[in-house]
C-alpha cells in the first residue's frame, strides 16, 4: 500500500509558540530541564496541524491530522532539520514509539532517521509498526533535535484516537538544555517554588497585573516580534505594569524570579 500525504498537511492551523498560546517554562536549579505547559491543551482536528517549538527558537516538531487519506486516518509527526524520534525505521517509513511515563530518552536509543516524517499511525493503523493505535491517553513521544550545534533530548505528551474521535490532543513538552544529556519521559523535576506556585497575570485597562509573587520578579513586555518593550522589577506580593504607552494588540509577558533560574510566560492581549 503506497503512503500518501494529504495537501491539508501544511494547513498551519494552530502553532505552537510564545506569540500563539500561553505556556510555562521552567528551568531546573541546575539548568536542564526546560518544561512547557501548553495552556489550554491543543486539539487537533482532522485537516489541521499544530507546531510544538521545544526551544522557542525554531526547534519545530509538526503535530499534523491529515484529511484525504483513501484508507483511513493518521496521525504524523514532521520535525525540522535534525529532529529524529526515538523509533523505528522499515521499509523506509518512519515509526516513533509509544512511551510511558518514566521511558528514558538518550543518545543509547534507537532513532528514526533525521528530518523524515514520523508515522504515529497511517490508514488507521494498517500498518504493524504503527504503535499509536486505538485510543492512547497520556502517550509520550520521544525526540532528539540539534540546537546551536548540540544534540538534545525530549518529549512530547499527547492524545490520539485514529479511527474513533479522530482527534490529536498535544498536553506539554520538555527538554534537557544540557547536550548529550538523557531525559525521561515525563519528567519535569526543577520546577521550583517560584515556577509551581499559582502566580497570576491579568491584562486589566492598558495595564497588567502580577499577583502571587514570592520574590522580587524581573519582569519583561514583549511584542509580537520578541522585542522587549518595557521591562523592570517588582516588589511585594502584587505589583501593577502601566501600559499606556504601547499600543493595544498581543504581547508576552515574561517572569523570572531574583532566586529562580525557572521563567514563566504568558500571553495577554491589551
Amino acid at each position: 500500500m503506497q503512503k500518501n500525504t494529504s495537501s491539508n498537511l501544511s494547513k498551519r492551523l494552530l502553532q505552537y509558540g510564545a506569540l500563539s498560546a500561553a505556556a510555562l517554562g521552567a528551568v531546573d536549579a541546575s539548568g536542564q530541564i526546560v518544561y512547557t505547559d501548553v495552556t489550554p491543551d491543543a486539539v487537533i482536528n482532522v485537516g489541521e496541524t499544530f507546531i510544538v517549538d521545544l526551544t522557542a527558537a525554531g526547534t519545530e516538531f509538526e503535530f499534523s491530522n491529515p484529511d484525504g487519506l483513501n484508507n483511513g486516518n493518521a496521525a504524523v509527526v514532521f520535525p525540522s532539520s535534525g529532529g529524529a524520534f526515538l523509533g523505528m525505521t522499515a521499509a523506509g517509513f518512519q515509526y516513533p514509539n509509544l512511551l510511558a511515563n518514566g521511558d528514558a530518552i538518550a543518545a543509547t536509543g534507537t532513532y528514526t532517521d533525521a528530518g523524515i516524517r514520523g508515522d504515529l499511525n497511517y490508514y488507521g493503523c494498517a500498518y504493524s509498526n504503527s504503535q499509536w493505535c486505538g485510543a492512547v491517553t497520556d502517550g509520550y513521544i520521544g525526540v532528539s533535535f540539534v540546537f546551536s550545534g548540540n544534540t538534545h533530548y525530549g518529549w512530547v505528551r499527547l492524545n490520539t484516537d485514529v479511527n474513533g474521535s479522530n482527534l490529536i490532543t498535544v498536553k506539554d513538552f520538555a527538554y534537557n538544555s544540557t547536550p548529550g544529556e538523557a531525559i525521561n519521559a515525563g519528567q519535569t523535576l526543577g520546577v521550583d517554588e517560584f515556577s509551581s506556585n499559582p502566580i497570576k497575570i491579568v491584562a486589566l485597562n492598558k495595564s497588567i497585573g502580577l499577583y502571587n509573587l514570592t520574590q522580587v520578579t524581573e519582569y519583561n513586555v514583549l511584542d509580537i516580534s520578541g522585542k522587549t518593550i518595557m521591562n523592570g522589577t517588582t516588589n511585594g506580593d502584587s505589583y501593577v505594569i502601566e501600559a499606556n504607552a504601547i499600543a493595544n494588540g498581543i504581547y508576552i509577558i515574561e517572569l523570572s524570579g531574583s532566586d529562580s533560574n525557572a521563567v514563566i510566560r504568558k500571553k495577554i492581549v491589551l
